[in-house]
């Protein structure tokens, strides 16, 4: 079973208001699927400490069963693997009729490596949850919430 993790790690995050509105469109244009992309950052910005998304890229759900899971195929991510100008700093899908909480499936997860896992959830589609979230693979998947600014 999988907990949260009560290690806190001080990352700050920031997001523009028109990469927070490109995810929730994409989203919500995704229903009655689960939507999914990734977060870029520009590879010329390092810190530890601090993430600042650049780019969001929508990218298609290969999914089985889209309305209960996402897939991203790698082939769609070669281009930003390979982007020595760019980094990929999170990944991004949705929860249609879910809270924005990993589920066990999203726990199982190969992409832990990424620094970010992204949730939004539109049960309540007039009030859309977004949550961050840092993956750690141990014996078992831990996670714990990240917070994040949403700026101008």
């Amino acid at each position: 079973m999988s907990m949260p993790c009560e290690e806190r790690v001080r990352v700050s995050i920031h997001l523009s208001r028109k990469l927070y509105d490109e995810m929730i469109s994409h989203s919500r244009h995704s229903l009655p699927n689960e939507a999914c992309g990734i977060l870029i950052q520009e590879a010329s910005f390092s810190s530890t400490h601090e993430l600042h998304i650049h780019t969001f890229i929508p990218l298609p759900n290969h999914a089985a069963h889209p309305t209960q899971q996402f897939v991203i195929h790698p082939i769609d991510m070669i281009p930003y693997l390979t982007d020595q100008r760019r980094t990929i700093v999170g990944i991004f899908h949705s929860h249609p009729t879910a809270v924005s909480t990993p589920s066990a499936e999203d726990l199982a997860t190969l992409w832990h490596t990424i620094p970010t896992h992204w949730i939004l959830s539109l049960q309540h589609e007039d009030k859309p949850d977004l949550q961050v979230y840092s993956l750690k693979k141990t014996t078992t998947t831990a996670y714990h919430k990240l917070s994040f600014v949403i700026g101008q």
